[in-house]
């Protein structure tokens, strides 16, 4: 991989020598080989960032949102024309099948495309006229914020998150996992060509010590954190204290209904093709398959005849439907859920165990039947390929099933009549539903309910979700600078 300023962090904007000399391994979880070695940013490397965002933040603010889009607009650019790469380094360094890396990185440039045409035409600054007189409204940003992606998607969350909070006048620290640490420098080289000014934006793939010390730090004004319910509640309790802003997009036990009418030829293609997405590490993931109990029998027979089909490997191959967990201790959790599920009564239909003839974190899919949803792996976010079978025997008992859960990320129903599709839809309590899909819709409002968090990302809604208002009374009738 021809990867530049490997032995520098992206700080401030700039490439820079790191506080310190320790340096991490980048292991392929493909076959378990150190691929790469590059700096460990340390808490010194995070008070420089937090410390030049917080200098950046006025002037950035207030320059206009044209301006801001300027700079914005080369740094998509240069994300646009580094796609391949992107995707290649993401299968390398995390595991995802190459044919996946790059379908998804093909919808993260439409989404920050479509987030700098939207935020032309967004209302930033508005003129009202009240009882009380006339008010310029404005949305400004927030202030310093750091911004915690997660390894299944990163770039994904730079389109939803990352981008709308620069167009919004926030300085940004983008907190990366580190199973992403190359990937880190790809984006790098892209916001290098767009020339931020100084402190604007910062990259830093730290670990634990390092994102603590950046959510928790005084002069962190919000923090939009991606990944699972227990850290993003601790994320909010240490914001909690300083009242900084937080957007939380967290775990999900997204639950499909499959319901007697629903056309199985169709529907049982486009549910293996979801459990295979990225091994099931995805948190919009249908891990919950709620079926009516007349074609229980059929449905759990054609998704093992679907699963046998889809091609383990090399996630570099375009050939390879199933690659490796990102990481070992991912594939031993999921294991545990397993080993668990099967002790209380669960019997496995398919898969389970490691498959023969791979070295890296491989884990067969795991479809698991005899099932209720009061068991812990009903209950807990895996993030991993593990799905299991619930039967219902009416549309009400699926919605209460389907209801029965901390979290409230996403849902989908399968079926033919499209008055039951919406009525299951309306009824669901999570933040998007699919009728006859899987995968949401981002380039509208995404975001859960209930544990799976607040705060929406994509469309208007999430152009604003890291902004603050501010009401001006006008004293003359002249026009209101934008």
């Amino acid at each position: 991989m021809d990867i530049a300023h490997t032995d520098e962090l992206f700080i401030g904007s700039r490439w820079v020598r790191p506080a310190s000399t320790d340096e991490a391994d980048v292991v392929s979880p493909f076959d378990g080989r150190v691929v790469r070695r590059l700096p460990r940013p340390s808490i010194e490397d995070a008070k420089s960032a937090v410390a030049q965002a917080a200098e950046a933040f006025g002037a950035w603010n207030a320059l206009s949102v044209t301006q801001r889009l300027e700079r914005i607009g080369r740094f998509c650019e240069g994300l646009d024309k580094r796609k391949q790469q992107i995707a290649e380094v993401w299968a390398l360094e995390s595991g995802m099948p190459i044919t996946q890396c790059l379908d998804l990185t093909n919808a993260a440039s439409d989404l920050w495309n479509l987030a700098l045409r939207e935020a032309e035409t967004a209302p930033w600054v508005e003129v009202r006229d009240t009882s009380m007189g006339r008010l310029e409204v404005r949305r400004e940003g927030v202030g310093p914020t750091v911004g915690v992606v997660a390894f299944n998607g990163p770039h994904m969350q730079f389109a939803l998150a990352i981008i709308p909070a620069l167009i919004a006048g926030n300085t940004l620290i983008v907190k990366l996992p580190a199973e992403c640490r190359m990937l880190g420098y790809v984006f790098g080289a892209a916001a290098d060509e767009a020339q931020f000014p100084e402190g604007v934006f910062s990259l830093i793939a730290g670990d634990a010590d390092v994102s603590a010390y950046l959510v928790e730090h005084p002069e962190v004004a919000a923090v939009h954190f991606t990944g699972g319910t227990e850290v993003g509640t601790s994320v909010m309790k240490a914001c909690a204290d300083r009242v900084a802003n937080v957007v939380l997009e967290l775990g999900g036990k997204s639950a499909s209904i499959i319901a007697a009418d629903a056309d199985l030829d169709s529907t049982i293609p486009v549910l293996v093709d979801s459990m295979a997405l990225y091994s099931g590490q995805i948190c919009v993931a249908m891990t919950r398959l709620l079926v009516d109990r007349s074609i229980h029998d059929e449905v759990v027979s054609r998704l093992v005849a679907g699963l046998a089909t889809l091609k383990m490997g090399d996630p570099t191959d375009p050939e390879t439907q199933w690659g490796p967990l990102a990481a070992e201790r991912f594939r031993e959790r999921a294991e545990g859920y397993i080993e668990r599920a099967v002790a209380d009564g669960a019997t496995i239909a398919y898969g389970g165990s490691r498959p023969d003839g791979f070295d890296g974190y491989f884990l067969e899919p795991t479809l698991l039947t005899g099932v209720t949803n009061d068991m812990e792996v009903a209950q807990n976010e895996i993030f991993g390929p593990v799905f299991v079978v619930i039967p219902f025997d009416t549309i009400e008992e699926a919605i209460e099933i389907a209801n029965d859960s901390r979290y409230g990320l996403s849902g989908s129903v399968f079926t033919s009549d499209e008055a039951t599709g919406l009525r299951v839809a309306r009824e669901v309590r999570s933040g998007v539903f699919i009728i006859n899909g899987t995968f949401p819709c981002l380039a509208a409002p995404f975001g859960g309910m209930k544990q799976s968090g607040f705060g929406r990302e994509g469309g208007p809604e999430g152009l604003f979700a890291l902004t603050q208002m501010k009401a001006i009374t006008l004293s003359t009738d002249e026009p209101a600078a934008v």
